[in-house]
Parts: structure tokens; C-alpha cells; sequence
């Protein structure tokens, strides 16, 4: 099984084993490599299985589509995901800094369905996430998926149980997961649906919100 195959199975489950997400179309938006208007995933190397280019998107050049890219950007919890070229998915929580396009600058079809318009060159197909229940918790007892960020995805909150560790998860607009330790009684919460490689072992359960 090739590289490709894995990460298919793996979004396959992820998108099946979670509540289903739902979008609505916002418009075609100018993007610039040189400052990018969907930025959520810059300083993100890898989520779960996921590779993240150092433009701070997903790439991929046979299976894109409107629903892969939005459970991509779901499991940071974005409000929003735009794609390009037909094949890159970029994630964000606003977008519109370099303005509007006409809809027949996002003409480019996705590589995964060709029923779908999916941005061009500078040019993304945005749009809007909607999520069902974020109060509901799937869990994980033995996770070995991680997320590689430069920039911070995790942060402590005071908990002697559980369930203390996910009101404040609950609480808490940025937090996609939590993780808890029985025996150190920590608590973390996660920016993503995978923590650090850091809390993960047998010591950690991954309880991933929505």
C-alpha cells in the first residue's frame, strides 16, 4: 500500500468516525503566495498523517474535493478552507484581505471531482464550515497520530478528572481535543484533533471534540 492509500484510509475514517461537517459556498477570493489570505496551517508540518507544505497547505494532485478539504480543515477547527488550482487546501479562520474574483477566475476543476470548481492559480474557491455538536467527545485510549507545529498547539488547564478536563475543552472556543493523564493528573488542551508527540504514550488518553 502506497503513501497515498494510507492517507485516504486514514481520512476515510477520520470522516467516518466523526459527526459530518457541513459548508457553504462564500465566493472566489485573490490569494498571494507572499501573504497568504487562508494562513491557519503556516508553522504546521503534520497532522496525523497529514503533511503540511511549507506554504501551509495540502497538497493533493488526484483526490481533491470541496469535502476532503474541509475535514482536513476541520481538524484544527477553522472556520473556513479554500482551495486552489485545484489541488491545494488551505485553512483559516477569516479570509477576504486581497479581495473578491470574479466566479470565472476560480475555474480550475477539483482533481478528485471534476463536477467541482476549486480556485486557480492565486485564486481560492472559499468556503464556511459548520460544525454539528462540538460538545460531543470521541476517545482515543492508545493514539500514536501527532501534530508537528512551530508554533504552540497546546496548553495546560487545571484538572483532577476527566471530566474537569473536558469542561474546560468545552469552555473553550480554540480547543479541537483534549488529552488526560490519570496518573500525573494533567490536563491539556489541544489547538488540533492530535496533540505533541510529547502527551502521547500509554499514560495519555486523546478525547477529540465534535
Amino acid at each position: 500500500m502506497n503513501q497515498l492509500e494510507q492517507l485516504l484510509i486514514w481520512l476515510l475514517a477520520f470522516m467516518t468516525c466523526s459527526e459530518s461537517i457541513s459548508f457553504s459556498y462564500r465566493g472566489c477570493y485573490v490569494d498571494s503566495s507572499s501573504s497568504r489570505d487562508l494562513n491557519g496551517l503556516l508553522g504546521v508540518s503534520n497532522i496525523g498523517e497529514l503533511s503540511i507544505t511549507f506554504g501551509g497547505y495540502v497538497y493533493n494532485k488526484t483526490t481533491m474535493t470541496h469535502e476532503l478539504c474541509g475535514s482536513v480543515c476541520s481538524l484544527g477547527g477553522f472556520r473556513y478552507f479554500g482551495i486552489q488550482v485545484g489541488e491545494q487546501c488551505f485553512c483559516g479562520n477569516s479570509f477576504g484581505v486581497h479581495g473578491a474574483a470574479g466566479e470565472s477566475q476560480c475555474s480550475n476543476l477539483c482533481t478528485g471531482n471534476s463536477g467541482q470548481k476549486c480556485g486557480a492559480a492565486n485564486r481560492n474557491s472559499v468556503f464556511e464550515l459548520s460544525y454539528p455538536n462540538k460538545n460531543v467527545y470521541t476517545v482515543l485510549k492508545q493514539n500514536s497520530l501527532t501534530v508537528i507545529s512551530s508554533e504552540t498547539s497546546s496548553w495546560p488547564a487545571a484538572a483532577q478528572s476527566d471530566a474537569d478536563c473536558l469542561l474546560w475543552c468545552s469552555a473553550t472556543a480554540d480547543c479541537q481535543a483534549a488529552v488526560f493523564s490519570q496518573l500525573q493528573l494533567e490536563c491539556h488542551l489541544l489547538a488540533f484533533a492530535y496533540p505533541p508527540a510529547s502527551l502521547t504514550g500509554p499514560d495519555w488518553t486523546l478525547y477529540q471534540r465534535g
